[in-house]
């Protein structure tokens, strides 16, 4: 009789310029040479795009990945964003309406302003949907140009003060709250 297999279950802070794939064939680094010395395979839950950084969840669990990832499940990302624009504060409140942004419906976002500065905004910006690139494809649509973007919460899990490039095992209760 085999035992069951041990599920590994990780939260990584991905840095700015990493690519979210095991393998690259243009050469990039990727997030699987920042958790290679984890020694099982694991994949990422989600994405997030070259420049964007922060929290990360890798496993070799497909099941909670397909359905911390599929947007029908709702999984709430809250994201921390750096961005300019004309009215920029105005604007980026724009974005808890529904917007349509070249043929592409975007559900209303939480926002909430952290700073406003003459130099840009500091938002936290909250999703339940997760589409390829959505906040900067809002902000687009609104005018903004987004300078920083990383992701800082996913549902109960949160990148707390994890340096970039860094990872840790989730706890028994993180992993019991993706897997209920």
């Amino acid at each position: 009789l085999s035992m069951p297999r041990t599920r590994t279950y990780i939260l990584l802070n991905k840095p700015r310029g990493f690519v979210v794939t095991l393998s690259d064939p243009q050469g990039r680094p990727t997030v699987a040479d920042l958790t290679k010395d984890i020694g099982v395979r694991l994949y990422p839950v989600g994405r997030l795009d070259l420049m964007s950084e922060g929290l990360l969840i890798l496993t070799d669990d497909g099941k909670t990945a397909n359905r911390l990832a599929h947007p029908s499940h709702g999984v709430k990302k809250t994201y921390r964003v750096w961005v300019h624009g004309p009215n920029a504060s105005g604007a980026i409140m724009e974005l808890t309406k529904a917007i349509d942004y070249q043929g592409v419906s975007y559900r209303p976002a939480e926002v909430k302003i952290l700073r406003d500065s003459d130099s840009g905004i500091q938002a936290e910006i909250t999703l339940s949907e997760g589409k390829n690139r959505e906040i900067r494809n809002m902000c687009a649509s609104v005018g903004l140009k987004v300078e920083r973007l990383q992701r800082i919460a996913q549902g109960n899990l949160t990148l707390g003060d994890l340096p970039a490039g860094k990872w840790r095992r989730l706890t028994e209760e993180e992993i019991r709250s993706l897997t209920e």
